[in-house]
């Protein structure tokens, strides 16, 4: 969970900061620092949400390689694949605040004249 969360992170951050002229055209241009919170989160969120799509379909067909590793688990316990995609996708959340909130409080003029 520590490495997706790191690399959720970076990617998050990264493209972020490749915004960071769009967003300062934004807040600019009138824009709320909410909403560009909001713009920063919800590409968090998409990532986060394609990643579990994708982890839950590849658990399917992997279960028989992970019914040697679990002990009194089936490998396709609703339960179990329910909360580990909760908690990524929480976790995606979570790691794209941080670089949100930086891209929110930029300056416009400062970041527009950094080219």
């Amino acid at each position: 969970m520590l490495l997706a969360l790191l690399g959720i992170y970076s990617v998050i951050a990264f493209s972020a900061a490749l915004r960071t002229q769009e967003m300062a055209i934004r807040l600019a241009l009138g824009s709320q620092r909410s909403s560009v919170m909001q713009i920063i989160v919800a590409s968090g969120a998409k990532l986060g949400l394609a990643g579990c799509g994708i982890g839950v379909v590849v658990a399917f067909f992997a279960t028989r390689m992970l019914r040697s590793m679990l002990f009194q688990i089936d490998p396709l316990d609703p339960v179990v694949l329910i909360l580990a995609a909760v908690s990524i996708f929480l976790l995606a959340i979570a790691a794209s605040v941080i670089p949100a909130r930086r891209v929110a409080n930029v300056e416009p003029v400062q970041a527009l004249r950094g080219e």
